[in-house]
């Protein structure tokens, strides 16, 4: 009898899924999802691995990929029994004989904070599974209470409650008997259906960050300053540089003495377009993200639905990342097209992809639901090879065919100009280390936000202030690279290709190392699992920022060089 009404609970939520209307006393389907530490986002398990009461079946819900993603494993709990409008007493959801085992287990959860996520009409539910006091006593809750609102025929509102009033002591290494219990209570509000995301802020158990807006402004302020300062003292020496090399002084001498070897193409070529595209595709995809998380695209809490906006935007600008790489190696004279292709498919790819295979492996081992199952697995290598890599190999054909030369301003001599020595303050390390500082400086307290969200239980919601931050950082960005491109110019080190990628992605290496000040100072993970995601995906991103960064401190370096090049009079 309780299979049958397990399989009528999955039809009428399936059902109500859709269009979620009920009729009056209409049985809605209670979904367990998983069970998260307080310190460790990531770390997920399932609902079951603590001795709560079991359906008779176990019938997973089929969901989303970003639900997936997100390490949501949602069963129905058929053990509930709730109806639209129907309020429910104090009711036995049954009676468990807990053995040495399961009350350790409960022990462990409750004393590093755990907490379990429900969903009631896609709404979620969450709450700690108990608590303790300060002499060390631990305590499980052992009743729900459902509070729900409605507005005509649909559910406006979902909460849970526990109580100390119904909470039994734990004593590790003995067996006890435990009666867990729940009610149900209905109640009509003038809510919306449209506006009862806002009418559920308590029970999506985060809350959002209180901006320091003073400090952002400061940020802000700050970074305008410096890079106006910048541009102008750069902007001075340059037309000091013009009015001398119009006077035809007979001694040439600053960055017009290595004309003949400035556009003399980098080494490696076609790893350097490779970065070029993938750095065009990342920016494509931080701009398209933000774009539609500022138009209010994405729901603040649907974490998992960003994570598969970010893998289907990756496939489908796949196009862009082969166009740049291809046109681009075609003006560098490349004749590896193959490899090409191939280098520009796996430079972000394959990383991302070694990355989370052992992290993936870990998260197996320890039973989290933060592992990928393998049908997801499968389907996501099915949209890189049919979507991503034809997407790519399309991209490059198109960019072989249609891309034009360099359209360099000079000549290049074949044999390469001796590159005079420097000072030991312009070495290429102190060049890419202020390179990468000055638009860290410029996004840190933003930064800090950003880590929260991604890292806890907060939101960092005014996507506006992101979007507006991420603009300066790209201008920041290419005002210091253009300016240490024009340094190094002007010491005639004509070896800028390279240094410009370095100098605009060196921000990736400051984010990575603010990554463990920050679970350092301001983090309390703990855990293999935790802080191999923690160290292993802040690497995929920083990893990200530093090609986007690269790519564009370039292309600003580039139309700088041809701009300054083609204002002179060559011999």
């Amino acid at each position: 009898m309780n299979r049958v009404t397990a399989v009528l609970l999955l039809v009428v939520a399936c059902f109500g899924h859709d269009d979620q209307r009920y009729d009056d006393d209409e049985a809605i389907a209670l979904f367990a999802d998983h069970l998260v530490p307080d310190a460790n986002p990531s770390e997920s398990y399932p609902f079951f691995d603590l001795a709560f009461c079991r359906p008779p079946s176990m019938v997973y819900k089929t969901q989303t990929l970003g639900e997936v993603l997100g390490g949501s494993r949602k069963v129905y709990y058929t053990n509930y029994k709730l109806h639209f409008k129907s309020n429910v007493p104090t009711t036995e959801l049954c009676t468990l004989n807990l053995t040495p085992e399961d009350i350790a287990a409960f022990n462990e959860s409750i004393l590093h904070f755990w907490h379990f996520s429900m969903y009631f009409d896609e709404i979620p539910l969450k709450a700690y599974i108990g608590e303790y006091d300060q002499k060390g006593n631990v305590y499980l809750f052992t009743n729900h209470d459902f509070n729900f609102t409605y507005n005509r025929d649909r559910v406006i509102e979902a909460q849970i409650f526990t109580s100390p009033a119904h909470r039994v002591k734990l004593t590790p290494g003995e067996s006890m008997k435990v009666r867990f219990t729940y009610s149900a209570q209905w109640s009509d509000t003038f809510v919306q259906f449209e506006d009862r995301t806002s009418s559920n802020p308590k029970e999506i158990f985060v809350e959002e960050i209180e901006i320091q807006w003073f400090s952002i402004i400061n940020s802000f302020i700050l970074v305008v300053l410096l890079t106006g300062f910048l541009a102008f003292i750069t902007s001075r020496h340059l037309k000091k540089d013009f009015q001398r090399y119009d006077n035809e002084e007979p001694d040439e001498t600053g960055w017009k003495l290595i004309h003949a070897d400035v556009f003399r193409f980098p080494s490696h070529p076609s790893l350097f377009c490779s970065i070029l595209g993938c750095g065009v595709q990342l920016l494509l995809i931080f701009v398209f993200m933000l774009t539609l998380s500022v138009v209010g695209v994405f729901y603040a809490h649907g974490r998992g639905t960003m994570y598969a906006s970010i893998i289907v935007i990756y496939s489908l600008t796949a196009i862009a990342s082969g166009y740049t790489s291809g046109s681009f190696y075609k003006k560098l004279g490349g004749e590896q097209w193959v490899h090409n292709v191939l280098l520009t498919c796996g430079l972000f790819v394959l990383p991302v992809f070694i990355i989370w295979s052992v992290l993936n492996s870990i998260a197996w081992a320890k039973g989290s639901t933060s592992a990928l199952p393998a049908g997801t697995v499968f389907a996501l290598f099915a949209l890189f090879l049919l979507v991503a890599f034809p997407l790519t190999l399309a991209g490059a054909i198109f960019g072989k065919h249609t891309g034009d030369s360099l359209n360099a301003p000079c000549r290049t001599k074949q044999v390469p100009r001796q590159i005079p020595l420097a000072p030991w303050w312009r070495a290429p390390a102190y060049h890419i280390a202020v390179a990468g500082f000055l638009p860290f400086s410029a996004i840190y307290v933003e930064l800090y936000y950003v880590y929260m969200s991604l890292w806890g239980h907060q939101l960092f919601t005014p996507y506006s202030v992101l979007f507006l931050v991420f603009g300066i950082l790209l201008l920041v960005t290419a005002c210091i690279t253009v300016s240490l491109t024009y340094l190094q110019l002007s010491i005639e080190d004509h070896n800028w290709w390279w240094r410009s990628i370095l100098s605009g992605g060196a921000t990736g290496f400051f984010m990575y190392a603010y990554s463990f000040y920050y679970w350092v100072d301001e983090s309390h993970m703990y855990g293999l699992l935790q802080l191999s995601f923690y160290f292993g995906y802040m690497l995929v991103i920083c990893y990200a920022v530093f090609l986007m960064l690269g790519t564009v401190g370039f292309f600003a370096s580039l139309s700088f060089v041809k701009q300054i090049y083609g204002s002179i009079k060559i011999d």
